[in-house]
């Protein structure tokens, strides 16, 4: 069987990595994995430089801009060329071209189903429209069970649902090396660095995060914040930080390859979501082994257990957020204990080869 994976991004982020490691692990398997993305202005997407790289099958769709629907029928024709039985999208541009693509296509349709942004007018009216079409697939999978239950109660059948959660390459990530903070930023040897990570919009919840920071420095000077980022949310926050009394102490140093060499050196990562699928970045700092302080948004309470493998506050509560920070800055054998934990479940339960199974079971029920 062949299943195709569109996506349209020229951003190698969370999901593209989902797709590049889960086309690595479906390399041995008896099914083929292609990968296949869009041409814009005569740039190739990153996503299809680095599957390139790794040898992974992978196709370019050369369109003229991001809402070009000749894309259809360059789809159609490379959905016979490669004698594709799946399509699999995974963003509302790619899903409504998928419909279109599968109704004249003998391939089946599944959709991958994530957190959404609201960026701006033209976003918000393609997710709409995204939301209404998603029934016309053959198949949705989600990354949480409350994205399914969201879709169940907006009337999609829960039979063609199937819940997979993202996973992560502890193999990758143990070859990553550490970079200090401490050293980046010339704090002190004392100082307790809580990081965030996550494009800078109004439901990723920086707002609240930088006035939850104000906040509490000044019950523990030792507190220092390093926000990685960047999007359209940016310039208030950095107007919000400069406001602040203690602004050397928040910093925002925009979009970093590295977060997983900061990661590993940093003290605390806090998620402070309004919405989310299954964070990638939480993940990722339970697999290195820093602890988490996350809202209870989306699939993170299927990540974590309070208390256990990280501490869950509500969404929007400045106070939870800044009690449970202040917790792990005091408390050294809290935040070994969590470190730990979390490591412990994303072991048993998030790797790249357990989706791959679960992925597998998914493509031949659909298929047949």
């Amino acid at each position: 069987m062949t299943i195709l994976h569109l996506r349209a991004s020229n951003f190698y982020g969370g999901p593209e990595r989902q797709l590049f490691h889960h086309a690595q692990v479906m390399g041995g398997s008896r099914h083929r994995v292609v990968i296949a993305s869009y041409k814009e202005h005569g740039r190739n997407p990153e996503l299809l430089d680095v599957a390139e790289m790794a040898g992974i099958d992978n196709l370019l769709i050369d369109v003229s801009s991001a809402y070009d629907f000749t894309a259809v029928g360059k789809i159609r024709k490379a959905l016979l060329k490669e004698r594709v039985d799946l399509l699999c999208t995974h963003d509302y541009r790619s899903h409504l071209l998928g419909h279109a693509v599968c109704r004249k296509s003998k391939a089946k349709h599944i959709c991958f189903v994530r957190g959404a942004t609201k960026d701006d007018l033209k976003v918000r009216l393609y997710q709409w429209l995204d939301k209404m079409t998603l029934p016309w697939a053959n198949h949705a999978v989600t990354v949480s069970d409350q994205q399914r239950r969201t879709m169940t109660d907006s009337g999609y059948p829960q039979a063609r649902i199937s819940v997979v959660h993202n996973a992560v390459s502890l193999s990758d990530l143990s070859e990553i090396e550490p970079v200090d903070l401490r050293t980046v930023f010339e704090l002190p040897p004392d100082a307790v660095v809580v990081m965030a990570a996550g494009r800078f919009s109004r439901e990723k919840g920086q707002r609240l995060l930088v006035e939850t920071a104000a906040r509490i420095i000044e019950q523990d000077r030792r507190l220092h914040f390093v926000l990685y980022g960047d999007g359209p949310d940016l310039g208030p926050v950095k107007r919000q930080v400069a406001g602040c009394s203690y602004p050397t102490q928040i910093r925002l140093p925009g979009f970093s390859a590295m977060v997983i060499s900061y990661l590993k050196s940093a003290d605390i990562l806090v998620n402070p979501s309004y919405s989310e699928g299954l964070p990638n970045v939480v993940l990722e700092a339970m697999a290195v082994g820093t602890p988490v302080v996350a809202t209870a948004v989306g699939g993170v309470p299927e990540l974590i257990v309070n208390r256990q493998s990280g501490l869950l506050v509500p969404a929007g509560d400045s106070n939870g957020l800044g009690e449970a920070i202040l917790l792990l800055a005091e408390d050294l054998p809290i935040r070994k204990r969590l470190a730990e934990n979390g490591q412990q479940v994303v072991r048993q339960r998030f790797t790249f080869e357990q989706q791959a199974k679960k992925l597998t079971e998914v493509y031949e029920e659909v298929a047949a």
